[in-house]
């Protein structure tokens, strides 16, 4: 009978000793490489996860500037009209004549304004209020306002009739301009585009580049004088926020410039809110503070709440981080594993999302594989652009563009149209040609079934990919030859599945 054969014992360590030193080496070893790549990470990126742009000196001047109209809980019969004067508390009042069907004024109004005093890291300014509550439908009125010795042009706007018909809005994703040409030159085609067609404007977030007083002025500047008669609905983005470490705090002259609603969670009141409109319940959600187990917690109970108390027929929610990320590599795990199921079990229609500066359109599906709501938006109006994902949870996307959202509800449907904005500016005395600019366009509707589908009319539409911020070095080339192939992989099971 042959022995087993033995593997000869090495001199020195005993084998046992020598795989444990091994393993101890290989540890140390991988611990060590760790360590240097996060140290080397959070050099690189130190700035973008813990810095703040810093924020210049200034003074506040005692001429009423900022004047921002928000509507309350209320839409149909309420409106918050906000702006900024001087350094000291004034007294302060805002003065509000109708309209007679004759067009001649009716007695003046005057509304003692509610002030404060808010101080932001390099500067302060005296913020005041007014909140009118019982305004008529259909009717126009004319106010002005005062603070001290400073006075206010009279403006002008007008309550919406029909609203129990149709509602028509414009929705944008990040604005985030920093020198504001941009996007003054946006908003001054949409006023001339739309007129007095639409009755607010939505936005997902990052309005501006960073929490400091150039960049709201900036922000202020390029609306040209929209925020004076057109309702403004905003939710707060990270780049409305100071970084505090690890934590964030939202600018201090959010509350007092908007003063929306404060019906949300009790820890987020006026960042968190939403609209009622007699055909919609409009909700707005501070995702860059819903972080912690306390915020999700809260904002889980709220959106729960007002989504299922709802009586309007549809229910549209707005907020800044996307549930499915269409930047690549980007996720964000709160909205994607815990809100985004919440959305959909409670009734969310049509929910508007911004922060990856892409485009992107994504679906549900039944269980007989019909498409179904609720219809998730990301979209971008900003300059700046990010290199897309190619997730298959995506029905469309698109990349280095910017366009608003042209967004109609009735009872029975929304229609949903996206628009790029024209490269050149519209002439004032030219009807603009919106068609030629449509990227996306789907319809919303109720089936006799009661079940709400989505019927998706862009399939014939071309998707655009025109990021090309790759740089000039060979790892570069790389990553834009992969981008390119995969656009070229995403147009041919487009045309296999639609057959155009």
């Amino acid at each position: 009978m042959k022995k087993a054969y033995k593997a000869p014992r090495l001199r020195g360590i005993p084998t046992k000793k020598k795989k444990a030193h091994l393993r101890r080496y290989i540890t140390i070893a991988t611990l060590l490489l760790i360590v240097s790549g996060l140290t080397t990470l959070t050099l690189v990126r130190w700035n973008a996860w813990f810095g703040n742009k810093p924020e210049a000196p200034y003074t506040t001047p005692e001429e009423i500037t900022r004047i921002t109209m928000v509507p309350g809980e209320d839409y149909s019969r309420q409106r918050v009209f906000s702006w900024r004067s001087g350094e000291q508390i004034a007294s302060s009042s805002l003065s509000l004549r109708k309209l007679s069907d004759k067009g001649d004024t009716l007695p003046e109004k005057l509304y003692p304004a509610l002030g404060s005093l808010i101080e932001s890291r390099s500067g302060k300014g005296c913020y005041y209020h007014v909140s009118l509550d019982s305004l008529e439908e259909g009717a126009t009125y004319l106010y002005q306002l005062k603070s001290g010795r400073s006075t206010s042009p009279i403006y002008s706007f007008s309550m919406p009739s029909g609203l129990q018909d149709s509602l028509r809005f414009i929705y944008m994703g990040d604005v985030q301009d920093p020198e504001g040409r941009m996007s003054k030159q946006f908003f001054q085609e949409l006023s001339q585009s739309y007129r007095d067609s639409i009755q607010f404007f939505a936005f997902a977030g990052d309005q501006i580049e960073g929490p400091t007083d150039a960049y709201w002025q900036t922000w202020y500047n390029s609306l040209s004088g929209i925020n004076t008669h057109i309702p403004i609905l905003a939710a707060p983005g990270n780049h409305e926020y100071l970084k505090r470490g690890f934590a964030r705090e939202l600018d201090v002259r959010w509350i007092p410039q908007f003063n929306y609603p404060a019906n949300g969670p009790k820890d987020y009141l006026r960042r968190s809110y939403y609209v009622d409109f007699p055909l919609v319940r409009f909700i707005i959600l501070d995702t860059t503070d819903i972080m912690w187990l306390g915020s999700i917690n809260q904002h889980k109970a709220w959106l729960k709440q007002v989504l299922s108390e709802s009586k309007q027929p549809w229910q549209v929610v707005l907020f800044h981080h996307a549930v499915d990320c269409v930047r690549e590599g980007r996720k964000n795990v709160v909205m994607h594993y815990i809100f985004k199921d919440e959305l959909i079990s409670y009734g969310a229609d049509l929910i508007l999302q911004g922060h990856d500066h892409g485009y992107a359109r994504s679906t549900t599906r039944s269980k007989n594989h019909d498409t179904i709501a609720p219809a998730f938006i990301i979209s971008s109006a900003s300059p700046k652009v990010y290199r897309n994902g190619f997730s298959s949870v995506h029905d469309r996307l698109g990349s280095g563009l910017q366009l608003y959202q042209d967004i109609t509800v009735t009872q029975n449907q929304i229609h949903y149209k996206s628009y790029r904005f024209p490269e050149e500016p519209t002439p004032r005395d030219s009807v603009p040609n919106r068609s030629q600019y449509l990227y996306d366009e789907l319809v919303l509707y109720k089936g006799k079934d009661g079940v709400i589908r989505v019927e998706d009319k862009a399939r014939s539409l071309p998707e655009l990919f025109l990021f090309n911020s790759f740089g000039t070095d060979s790892k570069a080339h790389k990553k834009a030859a992969q981008y390119a192939k995969e656009i070229q992989e995403r147009a041919a099971a487009r045309k296999s599945s639609t057959g155009r």
